[in-house]
């Protein structure tokens, strides 16, 4: 079953009125885009190219979010393209351990069978004890809210991103998903353009959410070029709008930044391991531009092609 790396009908009652969110505060991820008044996910396997097997809308939490300490959960959402099915559509936790928490869509016990072309409500699904709609991946299948509570409810969360994936469980091998609206605790985000925009999330909110993910420590060294290191969101911001396929870039970060993650890295030893293993071209960490002559830096790798990442990057 394919997973990011680096989601009833009637609308629930909050004792709590949630307060509306900005685009600043989410991140679209792979084929993920603005259409009006929704975020259109599309999960695509009818060929040999995987840069569109996944979308995602990633969400920022405050610093000290544990998973026990969420109390909302929901999203309006529909299903346009073949239904709920593969474990998608769903919400992704991400854990500090490592481990992501994930949140079923759909009817329970199967999660498939979505009514097609029909704007649907998870209603909260914190407190939800469905049998099988929550499941901790590595290693936790088929468990209730309570369960899955008590495994890992004191984890800090790193990151919740709604996430179409499921593309390969249908015949056609497509899966597509609008949604309209998320509440997380006491906020809610919509996706509606603002001030006149033209809608979606740029570079800059994608840069902002990976810091938050992974520490500013570890940020800086993965982008930082200059002395202290300090440019890293510059450079990140740059290196992802110039992209050739901004999806694919993202991923391949989020995929290497995951796996560094369970390996229990922190700080600059994971911006350095995430530079390592997430596929693009790589320029030396700070550790190895330590080793060389004053003034003497080394030369991006790919530099003026189109492939650099890391100290003087320039993903595209």
């Amino acid at each position: 079953m394919n997973r990011l790396l680096f989601a009833l009908v009637a609308a629930l009652a909050f004792a709590v009125p949630a307060a509306p969110a900005t685009a600043a505060d989410f991140t679209l991820l792979g084929t993920a885009s603005v259409q009006g008044t929704d975020v259109k996910l599309v999960s695509d396997f009818s060929d040999a190219v995987t840069t569109n097997d996944f979308g995602a809308v990633a969400f920022t939490v405050p610093a000290g979010t544990t998973f026990g300490s969420l109390t909302t959960l929901s999203a309006v959402f529909n299903v346009t393209d073949d239904g709920c099915g593969g474990g998608s559509p769903r919400f992704q936790i991400a854990l500090a351990n490592g481990q992501n928490v994930m949140v079923h869509f759909g009817p329970s016990p199967s999660f498939t069978g979505c009514a097609l072309n029909t704007w649907l409500n998870t209603g909260n699904l914190i407190g939800n004890n469905d049998a099988g709609r929550y499941e901790i991946t590595p290693g936790f299948p088929s468990l209730t809210y309570a369960q899955a509570v008590a495994l890992v409810g004191a984890q800090q969360v790193t990151g919740i991103s709604l996430v179409a994936d499921g593309g390969w469980f249908f015949a056609d091998r497509e899966q597509t998903v609008l949604v309209r609206s998320v509440t997380i605790n006491n906020t809610t985000y919509t996706f509606a353009p603002q001030g006149g925009g033209k809608g979606g999330v740029g570079p800059g909110q994608f840069c902002k959410a990976l810091r938050t993910s992974m520490g500013t420590d570890a940020f800086n060294e993965l982008w930082g070029t200059n002395a202290n290191s300090r440019n890293g969101m510059g450079k990140c911001v740059s290196a992802v709008a110039h992209a050739r396929n901004a999806g694919k870039t993202e991923q391949q970060i989020l995929g290497a930044l995951a796996a560094c993650k369970a390996n229990g890295l922190k700080g600059a030893a994971l911006g350095a391991c995430v530079a390592a293993n997430d596929g693009l071209a790589v320029t030396p960490t700070e550790a190895q531009e330590a080793k060389t002559k004053p003034g003497k830096k080394p030369k991006p790798k790919g530099e003026g092609n189109g492939s650099g990442h890391g100290k003087g990057k320039g993903k595209k």
